[in-house]
């Protein structure tokens, strides 16, 4: 039923051949869903997906409308000599709704990769700068080719295939109910424009969506190698900071932990949309990404200028304690301890709950050979949170140069309880155990 003949455009003649082609034209649809929940399910994209039949008075309201259209084109009689039928391409109709534009153009990759895609439409893309309406891709899908159903011989079988994000799904829904179904008159044009006015806005809102999911994925990749950058320093300097450290051999099993310690971030490392860039210069915002930027490039002395900016800027108080440990960290990174150990104690000051500020003030004792204190702040971390990885592994590392094994072995357990499978704990496990046997 995708190409009807003007012959047939009869209600009686269309509703009987409708009755027949419905039931497999059903089973088309639920197979069709079935393939792309299938295609999706191990992309990681959140989405709805939407499906539906056309029902027979909708199809046979769209084939008047159609034939309307066809009739009133200038060239009629030779479009009607060539082809004297209408085509339906969303009789079977499929809608894929997901959170961001980037998601759809994801979607419709899988989908091109898969299945044979007949035509493609960018609604919107032909508006003037003035102009606003529904926006969306639209795909033609070719489910089948020639074939016969109930007696009615189909050149193919089609289904058309929306992809929209959230909001251009609500306002779709709501422009169908207040546009599409209603007859506008000349007096309902101030309507029309309020309505315009609505959808700018709701494409405003995607695009900024869209922007603030760019620019946290670069501030989770930036702060992902500015943690790897940290673990790095305290695996490669520890031992000539530390000379009670193991023998040679034995170094590779006592270093710090690993970056594993960290999620690791599934990020694109996308650059920011050059608009919203713009908007973000000398905000916080800009300014932290800028530092993090500076700070993994180990332009140190660039980054905490930035820092103490921000800083100057006097923000809230845990914002205040987020960056002196950021840095604290830039400090460190460039062996500047003292001034380290200085941003990391100010941020416990301010957030004496904060896990890190303990940890990272810790490893800077560790450097400058303060056990004590080392030990001591570790314990403060793992009293905050026993399930800190890091912490309760560095004091096993820090027992361990003491000299005090059976204490280094235990922690080191404690650490294993809470990631089993972590290669430098299980070697330093077997190093401790191989100490302890003296």
């Amino acid at each position: 039923m995708n190409r009807i003949a003007l012959k047939d455009i009869s209600r009686t003649i269309l509703e009987r051949l409708y009755a027949g082609v419905q039931p497999v034209y059903e089973k088309y649809l639920e197979d069709f869903a079935a393939g792309l929940l299938a295609l999706m399910a191990d992309s990681g994209i959140r989405f709805t997906l939407k499906r539906r039949l056309k029902t027979f008075d909708s199809l046979f309201e769209k084939v008047l409308r159609k034939a309307k259209e066809l009739n009133s084109k200038p060239d009629r009689h030779a479009e009607l000599e060539r082809d004297n039928s209408v085509l339906i391409t969303d009789l079977i109709g499929m809608r894929i709704i997901c959170a961001f534009g980037e998601d759809a153009v994801r979607v419709e990759d899988l989908i091109r990769g898969r299945f044979e895609v007949v035509e493609r439409e960018r609604k919107g893309e032909d508006y003037s700068p003035r102009e606003f309406g529904y926006e969306a891709v639209h795909l033609i899908i070719k489910l089948a080719g020639r074939t016969t159903i109930a007696g009615v011989t189909q050149e193919e079988v089609l289904c058309e295939v929306q992809l929209r994000t959230i909001l251009q799904d609500a306002w779709a829904e709501v422009e169908h109910e207040l546009l599409y179904k209603a007859e506008f008159t000349p007096f309902d044009e101030p309507i029309r424009r309020r309505l315009a006015a609505v959808n700018a806005n709701l494409s405003l809102v995607d695009t900024i969506f869209q922007e603030i999911r760019d620019y946290q994925r670069r501030l989770q990749e930036e702060l992902r190698k500015r943690r790897e950058s940290v673990l790095q320093k305290i695996e490669t300097e520890m031992p000539a900071a530390e000379n009670t450290q193991p023998p040679p051999e034995e170094q590779a099993a006592a270093e710090a932990p690993s970056g594993a310690a960290y999620p690791e971030q599934t990020s694109i490392g996308k650059n920011l949309n050059p608009h919203f860039a713009v908007s973000l210069i000398e905000t916080n915002d800009g300014l932290l990404l800028d530092a993090l930027t500076a700070h993994n490039d180990r332009r140190y002395e660039e980054a905490i200028a930035i820092y103490s900016r921000l800083l100057s800027r006097r923000p809230k108080t845990s914002m205040k304690a987020i960056i002196y440990i950021h840095r604290g960290m830039a400090y460190f990174g460039s062996s500047r301890y003292q001034e380290a150990l200085e941003d990391f104690t100010a941020a416990v000051s301010l957030d004496k709950k904060n896990v890190r500020a303990y940890y990272y003030r810790g490893v800077v004792y560790r450097f400058m050979q303060d056990h004590r204190r080392a030990l001591n702040d570790f314990d403060r971390c793992a009293a905050l949170d026993p399930y800190q990885f890091d912490a309760v592994f560095a004091r096993s590392q820090v027992y361990f140069g003491l000299g005090d094994y059976i204490m280094a072995y235990e922690d080191c357990s404690r650490a294993l309880a809470i990631r089993p499978d972590d290669k430098k704990a299980n070697r330093f496990l077997e190093v401790v155990k191989g100490r302890m046997q003296f």
